[in-house]
């Protein structure tokens, strides 16, 4: 097997990042979009020490578990991965995904794995959709029928997701089946005064352009926001593009109660701030485990708006704090995990680093009139973010939710010096997950693991294990 082959394939099992892995005479080969048991014929792309990478040509017998994808850029978009398997399927790998993390990179035992928990819908369930803005079309290959054509579509802007494995070109999609049919009506209008303007949209590789990108955001009880993230204005009609963007959408479309406005002139994809409001209120409203939150354009909040109620459950359940017991909750966003947990306990420490969000978590409280919270705003990847810490009693109970890269290093020492009775780890990359708990595995077992799927179409999962000190 060399570079170049296209050789005949079964597959096996899917790893991690939804990768399909089968074998050619003992070697292992990686491709995407096969699923277990299918054969195939691939195209070998790389060849490594221990392994290939491949491009799937073809599949010679399919899955009783494939189906055609609902979404016409399924394959294309790096959006949804997984859409070709029935939802089962996907749940099944999911699940032993989490398993793998465990047992094969935290060489880790588990005393009980418990069943996925489903999400309730596998589309439209975003409360959160950010669409990148192109000053041209990506056209899949498929519909390269004639030049002329499809030269003159590649000219016009594009709004939608990215190409899968491309941070410059993107899709232009009219309708995403992640989001319900109300923010699909916004995209297109949107998209109707990008055009109709003339508006130049942003190159990702000459930094040009004005309008960069258009967050979607909803929430269970109805409301929604938009914002709009561009470079500075250099002529009038770009202004004008947004005043007439936001009145339609203000006269459209009831339920939208923000539209809001980022300059961001810097490489980065993350607006530095402030937000100017350009209608409405500075927030959504969110009602969930009986607290009212305030979610600003800047803030996180769980993206699936139909499991978001069961996620807070299953922590709040494994936490099992007592009304004389105390917690953190590291890496707390707006309160999402620290407010219900403090209706639990005798006090709670929410503990982040981005101080937007933690104003919002300071409001939800006082709004809530819960008063035996307490928000810090600091950097627990950084020695000084961590000496905050040392002024506070020991807790019994310590949550964690850090971002996909997991724990610093220096806080999982930290959390082992404070010695809490209980862990509750949550995480939405079970692979790093499984690192920091093994370095906590001497002082530590790990009671159960809870996955739970926040992604439907997609193969990441969100897990919650629960850790005891031994």
């Amino acid at each position: 097997m060399k570079v170049g082959d296209i050789i005949e394939l079964t597959v096996e099992s899917l790893g991690f990042e939804g990768i399909s892995i089968a074998r050619n005479n003992g070697f292992v080969v990686h491709m995407r979009g096969a699923l277990p048991g299918e054969q195939v014929r691939a195209h070998i792309r790389r060849k490594k020490r221990s392994y290939a990478e491949a491009e799937l040509v073809e599949i010679l017998q399919p899955s009783p578990q494939r189906r055609q994808p609902p979404c016409p850029y399924a394959g294309d978009c790096g959006g949804c991965s997984w859409q070709f398997a029935h939802y089962d399927e996907q749940l099944r790998w999911k699940q032993q995904q989490v398993r793998d993390a465990f047992e094969r990179i935290g060489h880790i035992a588990v005393e009980e794995y418990r069943p996925i928990i489903a999400s309730p819908i596998e589309f439209g369930y975003r409360a959160k959709m950010e669409f990148t803005c192109s000053d041209r079309t990506w056209i899949p290959e498929q519909q390269w029928r004639s030049l002329e054509p499809v030269a003159m579509e590649r000219k016009r802007p594009a709004i939608g997701l990215h190409v899968r494995g491309r941070f410059d070109a993107v899709l232009d999609i009219e309708r995403c089946l992640l989001q319900d049919e109300l923010a699909n009506a916004i995209l297109e209008t949107i998209r109707h005064h990008i055009r109709s303007a003339g508006i130049a949209c942003y190159n990702q590789r000459s930094k040009t352009g004005f309008l960069r990108t258009v967050v979607l955001r909803r929430s269970r009880i109805g409301e929604g926001m938009v914002v709009f993230t561009t470079t500075s204005p250099q002529r009038h009609e770009e202004e004008q593009f947004l005043e007439r963007c936001t009145q339609e959408l203000a006269e459209r479309f009831a339920f939208v109660q923000s539209v809001q406005w980022a300059l961001n002139d810097t490489p980065s994809p993350v607006p530095p701030g402030p937000y100017r409001l350009l209608h409405g209120h500075q927030y959504i409203r969110d009602i969930v485990a009986g607290i009212e939150f305030h979610i600003s354009a800047q803030s996180f909040f769980q993206s699936n708006i139909a499991q978001v109620e069961q996620f807070i459950e299953t922590v709040v359940a494994a936490a099992a704090l007592t009304a004389d017991e105390d917690a953190w909750d590291l890496y707390a966003g707006i309160g999402t995990l620290t407010l219900p947990l403090a209706r639990r306990c005798r006090f709670v420490v929410g503990v982040e680093s981005n101080a937007a969000a933690t104003e919002d978590a300071m409001a939800t409280a006082a709004r809530n009139e819960i008063k035996n919270a307490q928000f810090l705003a600091t950097d627990l990847h950084t020695p000084a973010g961590i000496q905050t810490l040392d002024g506070l009693p020991n807790p019994q109970v310590v949550v964690i939710d850090p971002p996909r890269a997991g724990m610093h290093a220096r806080l999982v020492e930290y959390v082992l010096h404070r010695a809490p009775e209980r862990i509750v780890y949550v995480s939405c990359n079970p692979t790093t997950q499984a690192r920091d708990i093994a370095l906590m595995s001497e002082r530590y077992r790990v009671r159960a693991v809870q996955p739970i799927d926040m992604f439907p179409q997609t193969y990441h999962v969100e897990n919650v294990a629960i850790l005891e000190r031994r």
